[in-house]
């Protein structure tokens, strides 16, 4: 055996340029890898295998072959020789990983492959390689390395029973595929959604932001519940009861229209109301609707919940306790409600129009002439769809009052707050139904019937001017928002309407 760095010329030269360009090698791939980071290029991990991997191993083995000259018979040579090959074998595996899955385009084919399945392909791979470098690098038959290999499969296996069994469980899941990454499922009696599948388990995430993380074997044995299958289409149930006092059509009614007007809710298919039973209290009512996905499930439920106090207070509806209470006869089981006549106070005048909005007594069986009507933000109170006769006074909250322009998208033409109007007037429309009225806050109205603010109006000509200029100027805003220019005010410039 040569002497190391012995007098041998090419062992110097090879030993100069493994010192030399190593770090220069070194330098080579750190540049490389920062760029394909800064660009998001797939081959990354495979540059990162090489710089960490492969060229130190490949460094050592030149050194030991070339420079020491180190005979390839002995153990520790070989075992360097195949660490080298092994670090090579996982380098280019990897660089067919980055290639095929890692710039792979949603909702193809490489993109659903499961990272289970890729991950057991490797393995595979990986073994056969291994087979093949110790039968050419430790001059063994290859059907003794494969022997080997079965009797080592079998006692790991006896070991590792129940890792295994979770494998085999993910590769039955992978087969079947009864879910996917994105899904949202029930597993566990917990509903989240899968965001990895890898080898021993799915990892679920829940609507709370925690990672539920489920065994293969467990979801392969037991029963869960795919929320995204057959459809991504999510239909829910909600049961309310109310007073015995209510007609159920009406009250069905009311319901279905609050399922129709509610954002979220799908009109195909259809929302439905049932009358399912006639409990202690109340008559039962269930609500059927569906909404596009799983992730608008919670707002749309929300909502729709919200919007049902709404409605039922200006429907006049009873939503009973399940509760029993005595009460004196001097004795209420709520705070009295303002009447029109207490809210009307805070607006002279309409006050001092001399329209009786006084409260009917229970016995006399008289209509009011004026009731108090509360909407949720973000309800529709009046559209070209949605007509409600009647002259509406805002006496707490903000609400949009807005017109479709050419395009038929909605424009904001003002907000009306406390003490402003829409609706009919009696003598005609204040809105001639192309204006929408939306709740930007919680709203609360003063509705009159329309002979009853005729006859108001009739009886104060300064409120009927004030009332007809500012219908006139929201019909002038939305002639101008439809064809810009063309219609102005007094002075020839188009006003900014104020209510």
């Amino acid at each position: 055996m040569t002497t190391f760095l012995g007098s041998d010329n090419n062992s110097l030269a090879v030993a100069l340029g493994l010192a030399a360009g190593f770090p220069i090698a070194l330098l080579i791939f750190n540049e490389l890898i920062n760029s394909s980071e800064k660009r998001n290029i797939s081959i990354t991990p495979t540059l990162r295998t090489i710089r960490n991997l492969v060229l130190p191993t490949l460094v050592l083995t030149l050194f030991i072959r070339l420079v020491a000259e180190l005979p390839r018979e002995e153990t520790w040579v070989r075992l360097v020789e195949t660490a080298f090959w092994i670090c090579l074998l996982m380098a280019v595996l990897s660089f067919l990983n980055d290639v095929i899955f890692g710039a792979a385009e949603k909702g193809t084919w490489r993109e659903r492959v499961p990272t289970l399945f890729r991950d057991l392909a490797r393995l595979l791979l990986v073994g056969l390689g291994a087979a093949i470098i110790y039968s050419q690098v430790w001059d063994q038959e290859i059907t003794g390395a494969l022997t080997a290999l079965g009797i080592g499969s079998v006692v790991l296996g006896l070991a590792l029973q129940e890792p295994l069994g979770n494998i085999v469980s993910g590769l039955m899941l992978l087969f079947e595929r009864p879910l996917n990454i994105g899904d949202w499922i029930i597993a566990e009696g917990t509903t989240g959604k899968v965001i990895e599948i890898n080898w021993r388990s799915v990892h679920i995430e829940t609507s709370t932001r925690e990672l539920l993380i489920v065994p293969n074997v467990s979801l392969y044995k037991n029963a869960f519940s795919n929320l995204s299958r057959p459809t991504t289409l999510r239909t829910e149930t909600y049961e309310i009861g109310f007073s015995y006092d209510h007609p159920p059509n009406l009250v069905k009614e009311v319901l279905l229209e609050v399922l129709q007007t509610t954002p979220g809710v799908l009109a195909d298919p259809a929302p439905l109301v049932r009358t399912v039973n006639y409990a202690d209290f109340s008559v039962i009512y269930r609500m059927i609707f569906s909404v596009d996905r799983q992730e608008s499930l919670a707002n749309t439920r929300d909502n729709v919940i919200t919007r049902i106090w709404y409605a039922a207070k200006r429907a006049k509806l009873n939503i009973p306790f399940p509760i029993t209470m005595e009460y004196s006869p001097t004795e209420s089981p709520s705070a009295p409600e303002p009447t029109a006549s207490d809210l009307l106070r805070a607006f002279p005048r309409y006050r001092n129009a001399k329209l009786n909005v006084q409260q009917p007594q229970p016995e006399s069986g008289d209509k009011a002439e004026a009731r108090i009507f509360e909407y949720a933000a973000g309800e529709i109170v009046l559209s070209p769809k949605i007509q409600r006769k009647g002259f509406k006074l805002i006496s707490k909250g903000t609400a949009q009052l807005s017109t479709p322009d050419n395009s038929n998208q909605l424009i904001e033409i003002s907000q009306l707050g406390p003490g402003e109007f829409f609706g009919d007037h009696g003598g005609g429309s204040g809105l001639d139904g192309e204006f929408t009225v939306k709740a930007i806050t919680d709203l609360r109205v003063i509705h009159f019937e329309p002979d009853e603010i005729a006859e108001m109006l009739s009886k104060s000509p300064a409120l009927s001017a004030e009332v007809g200029q500012a219908i006139d100027t929201r019909r002038r805003a939305a002639q101008h928002l439809k064809f810009p220019g063309r219609h102005t005010g007094a002075s020839g410039i188009m006003e900014r309407p104020s209510f």
